[in-house]
């Protein structure tokens, strides 16, 4: 698999999300047009600043944010990485600048950080209620 077609892959399970039921909002990122931001990650290596996206899930079901989750574990495993955050009842991929496929890695370690972030989300939730 190429850097190409592991984008496509991660546009594939963001459309299985969206399809599964989960609102999913899909904007160009902010640093597409920021010729420093440009400069410093347009490598080979890397997808094209005119593919970068911002992705936000918006989660309203019980097991939306386990099927994000899992979504984004699948992608790790296939050794694809980026930027994910969130906050109570969002989600978000960042498929920009960060966006990094690595065929011979299994990224576990960004695997834990994704699990560290996502129990600190829920844990900041449980605390507003």
């Amino acid at each position: 698999m190429t850097t190409e077609e592991a984008y496509e892959l991660a546009i594939e399970k963001v459309n299985e999300l969206k399809e599964s039921g989960i609102d999913t909002e899909i904007i160009p990122s902010c640093q597409q047009n920021d010729l420093n931001t440009i400069k410093k990650y347009s490598k080979p290596e890397n997808i094209s600043p005119d593919k970068w996206i911002n992705v936000s899930f918006h989660i309203e079901k019980e097991g939306d944010i386990d099927k994000v989750f899992d979504a984004g574990t699948y992608l790790s495993m296939c050794g694809i990485s980026f930027d994910t955050g969130g906050c109570c009842g969002c989600r978000d991929w960042e498929l920009d600048w960060s966006f990094s496929y690595n065929k011979n890695e299994e990224k576990m370690k960004w695997n834990e950080t994704r699990a560290d972030v996502e129990d600190m989300i829920k844990d900041m939730c449980d605390c507003k209620k």
